[in-house]
């Protein structure tokens, strides 16, 4: 069985499980300012959790899907 962490978020507490990863594609999004700059973003996947309960079985939303929590950087390049 997976190693079950705690994490915080906004004032609530979460039972989670660390999920493994490969990274598929990580891309710019680009955008033209009207003045001639450019603003490029792109945001990078750290660590994603899987939130449980307390017996390790994987929660969803009402919609049926998987409750994930992704910790995440962005990063914003701007040129002029």
């Amino acid at each position: 069985m997976a190693q079950i962490v705690k994490l915080s978020i906004g004032g609530r507490d979460f039972d989670a499980v660390e999920k493994p990863f490969d990274i598929g594609k990580e891309d710019w999004n680009e955008y033209e300012l009207l003045d001639g700059a450019t603003v490029r973003v792109k945001t990078t996947v750290q660590k994603i959790f899987q939130i449980v309960d307390d017996q390790g079985n994987a929660q969803r939303t009402g919609d049926g899907d998987l409750q994930i929590m992704v910790k995440h950087n962005t990063q914003i390049v701007v040129s002029e």
